[in-house]
């Protein structure tokens, strides 16, 4: 990833199809190799993990390609901490 990655919440996904993204948000359901996401505008979305992408905390990190049908596919995950909350996502994403 040569290129600035966007910070998105469920809410802007139709503005990036196609297009590598960051989400932060809380996992709501963890499913196989994917979950759904509820990320700072309180907008949830589904997350396809591939066999290297694990998520192992309740709130995560997601850089992945927005998908035309809304999902989108990880390339990477980064766990945070279980007192992370959402506010500081949402400050970021509204400034940004």
């Amino acid at each position: 990833m040569d290129k600035p990655t966007p910070r998105v919440n469920a809410g802007m996904l139709g503005q990036y199809t196609n297009t590598t993204v960051r989400l932060t948000g809380r996992v709501v359901k963890s499913q196989g190799s994917s979950l759904v996401l509820e990320t700072s505008d309180s907008g949830t979305l589904t997350v396809h993990l591939t066999p290297e992408c694990t998520v192992n905390s309740e709130f995560t990190e997601i850089v992945g390609k927005v998908q035309g049908d809304g999902t989108v596919s990880a390339f990477t995950t980064v766990d945070l901490s279980s007192n992370f909350g959402m506010y500081l996502p949402r400050c970021i994403i509204c400034c940004s």
